[in-house]
């Protein structure tokens, strides 16, 4: 028998309400991480570009990092349920080299227990594993009914230069150095990285500093944003808040007063 890992870098789970007549807009804010959440009671109209998908109870709504969409709740007089935001080392399993739109899968009433298990909000030790297990369980189940579309494959060169940035998204780093890692020239590295990931070395860099710094404001909205900053390797306070708002529309200060939707 051959194991295999499922390289889960980041997972945290709640329970919501959204009234009836709530309006979400992520059309100009990509998520940060990948969401998974089950409908208890209520209804919601998710729509991304053209498409238009309805969740109602008992379904799960997959929402795929990076995705821009808005919601409408339809609940009367309101819409309960549980969601889970997770995230996976790049090209990890079960994502790999698929892409998995937005989209719901019906019928998960036997889901329902897990995701419970997920959200609990106090855990001991062994209680986390449990849930780890049960989260497990959610993303074996569930991927094993979404549709996806196959993405071309990416260069293996460039595959160890985007994990070497995810892994070191709060030091400095230098187009040479990643380079060398590589063992490309750093002018064709640059070429090679733009053409497969579709942005440069550094704005990938950014992009995946700025989205580490998105968790940290909401899950800790008592850190200050001077300390965030100089965790995550900025030397300025004040270029941080450039490059956040650059990023993601809105200064730290309004992103953490955001509410966290859930999804």
């Amino acid at each position: 028998m051959n194991l295999y890992s499922i390289p889960l870098t980041y997972l945290t789970g709640n329970a919501f309400c959204k009234p009836l007549g709530a309006y979400n807009d992520f059309s100009h804010l990509p998520r940060p991480l990948h969401s998974v959440a089950y409908i208890v009671s209520g209804c919601a109209l998710f729509v991304c570009g053209k498409e238009q998908l309805r969740v109602c109870a008992g379904d799960v709504v997959y929402v795929a990092k990076g995705c821009r969409y808005h919601s409408l709740w339809e609940g009367d007089p309101e819409t309960n349920f549980l969601s889970c935001h997770f995230d996976l080392v790049p090209f990890g399993e079960p994502i790999g080299n698929r892409e998995y739109p937005l989209q719901v899968i019906k019928n998960c009433e036997a889901l329902y227990e897990d995701f419970v298990t997920v959200v609990q909000k106090e855990h001991t030790p062994l209680s986390s594993l449990q849930a780890l297990g049960r989260f497990l369980h959610i993303l074996s189940t569930l991927f094993a009914r979404m549709h996806f579309s196959y993405a071309p494959p990416i260069n293996e060169q460039i595959r160890r230069a985007v994990r070497y940035i995810e892994s070191h998204y709060d030091t400095p780093l230098r187009v040479p150095e990643l380079a060398a890692l590589c063992h490309m020239s750093p002018s064709y590295f640059h070429e090679r990285f733009k053409a497969e990931m579709g942005t440069s070395p550094i704005e990938y860099k950014n992009r995946i500093t700025i989205g580490h710094a998105q968790r940290i404001l909401l899950d800790h909205p008592e850190v200050p944003i001077e300390q965030i900053s100089e965790k995550l390797g900025f030397e300025s306070a004040i270029y941080f808040r450039r490059l956040f708002k650059a990023t993601t529309g809105k200064t730290p200060r309004e992103y953490r007063k955001t509410v966290r939707e859930g999804i």
